[in-house]
């Protein structure tokens, strides 16, 4: 099974601002429950990441660090469906230092547009959605990729499991 997430970045995640840590704490914390569940009771064997800031960066780095832990098998693959060569050249200095340590740890790197081009997000989301069997999203309801990926997805009939319903904080 490939599941494959999507989810807000930090200036669109209500709350941000004031409580950033407990934020992403929180956040990290319901990733690596759902990650080890679709692992162990669902049979997941693969994660996709699309590497934006925020959700889809904390995700991948959680994957890496389940099977560092060993809390799921080491034969679960990180997949990162990159939308460009150097998409994190705008990243801010703590986003860009994770995205580094993920790129060197995945286990495959797919670029999904060969530059940057108007819709190279959209076909990066689009390559998430067609790809996976399942959608961990975090989606609080505002107009996005997020929003488009999660419609995509049950769209044609994907499960899209959000972990926003969850009341994280």
């Amino acid at each position: 099974m490939i599941v494959s997430f999507t989810g807000h970045r930090p200036d669109k995640i209500s709350g941000w601002a004031e409580a950033r840590g407990a934020i992403e704490v929180a956040i990290r914390k319901s990733l690596a429950e759902e990650i080890q569940r679709l692992v162990n009771e669902q049979g997941a064997t693969t994660f996709m990441s699309g590497m934006a800031p925020g959700f889809d960066l904390w995700a991948a780095d959680e994957v890496l660090r389940l099977r560092a832990e060993r809390k799921i098998g080491e034969s679960v693959r990180l997949v990162l469906a990159v939308p460009y060569p150097d998409f994190d050249r705008s990243f801010a200095s703590e986003y860009r230092a994770l995205y580094e340590s993920v790129m060197a740890n995945a286990d495959e790197v797919i670029y999904v547009s060969p530059g940057y081009h108007r819709g190279c997000y959209t076909r990066r989301n689009d390559f998430l959605t067609e790809s996976a069997d399942l959608v961990l999203a975090y989606y609080e309801g505002s107009e996005g990729g997020t929003r488009y990926t999660c419609r995509k997805a049950e769209k044609v009939g994907k499960k899209v499991i959000n972990i926003y319903n969850r009341g994280l904080f």
